[in-house]
Parts: C-alpha cells; sequence; structure tokens
C-alpha cells in the first residue's frame, strides 16, 4: 500500500463559504451586505462597498481585513480564517 499523501496545498488554504460556518460564528461576523464590487486589472483600481464602507484589498471592515478583490468575489480574512463572500 503506497503511503499517505498529504492534501495539495490549495485544499488546505481554500477559503470557507459563509454557509460553512457555525451559527454562532455566523453571529460574530459583521453583517458583510456586499452592495458594489469593482474589479479592476489594477488591484489599486479595485474596490467593494461592504457594510456601507468601501474598501480596498488590505481595508479592514469591523473584525475582517479585505483579503482580495477577484472577479468572482471577496476574499477575507477574519479571526484567521479565509471567507470567501460571492457576489450576490
Amino acid at each position: 500500500m503506497p503511503p499517505a499523501q498529504p492534501a495539495p496545498a490549495a485544499a488546505i488554504d481554500a477559503p470557507l463559504s459563509l454557509s460553512a460556518l457555525s451559527v454562532e460564528e455566523r453571529r460574530a461576523l459583521p453583517p458583510l451586505k456586499l452592495s458594489m464590487h469593482l474589479w479592476n486589472p489594477d488591484p489599486a483600481r479595485r474596490f467593494v462597498i461592504l457594510d456601507g464602507q468601501r474598501a480596498g484589498e488590505g481595508d479592514r471592515i469591523g473584525d475582517a481585513v479585505v483579503v482580495a478583490i477577484a472577479r468572482d468575489g471577496v476574499l477575507l480574512d477574519w479571526n484567521g480564517r479565509r471567507l470567501r463572500l460571492p457576489l450576490p
């Protein structure tokens, strides 16, 4: 029997969807209402309006940090966990 292979790094680092969080964890999150999303090839021109606040990559929304603004959503870091907020 071959030795077990470690999980690929992408699987380990894959962001969680909000639905993967427990009810208690979702309650602890800020509301995370995404009302505008602008992706641009130039990272300096990307921004979102999240909970009524304009944010770019690296900005903080409550306890969450906007890690990346992707074409299909926003990647957040919240309490050391990566969360994916998809477009509505």
